[in-house]
């Protein structure tokens, strides 16, 4: 069976936020899902449905946020490719036996997420996460 079930959602690292939803939405008429503050995280974002996923368009509030730095160093572009689990820590440990670390961190709204370094995933930062049981 796999670790993963399926892309949740890609996370755009963007300067402007309103700029670039404005863009996507009116190239591409990407519904919004969601849009607004999420302090914890030092972000602004927006979602844009696309099928069962989504596009994260996401801007920093703040220096400290990483992709602060991200966007210094690369400038505007896919940032996290999200993946959803049954279990993260089911998927932990399966990953851990093939050798592979997942940096679990709780955010603000009570989830959890699971962050794969991009050293080991050919450059690309993979989340994991695991959605709220219905």
């Amino acid at each position: 069976m796999a670790v993963v079930n399926r892309i949740d959602h890609i996370a755009i690292a963007v300067k402007d936020l309103d700029a670039a939803l404005e863009r996507f939405t009116a190239n591409f008429d990407f519904p919004v899902s969601g849009l607004g503050d999420v302090p914890g995280l030092n972000i602004r974002r927006a979602f844009l449905t696309i099928g069962d996923a989504a596009l994260e368009l996401f801007q920093p509030t703040t220096g400290s946020n990483p992709a602060t730095k991200f966007l210094a160093e690369r400038g505007e572009g896919m940032y996290i490719l999200s993946l959803e689990v049954d279990d993260l820590h089911a998927a932990s440990e399966t990953l851990a036996q093939r050798g592979i670390k997942l940096n679990i961190q709780n955010v603000p709204n009570g989830r959890s997420l699971g962050f794969i370094s991009p050293k080991v995933t050919h450059g690309v930062l993979l989340q994991l996460v695991e959605r709220p049981k219905a």
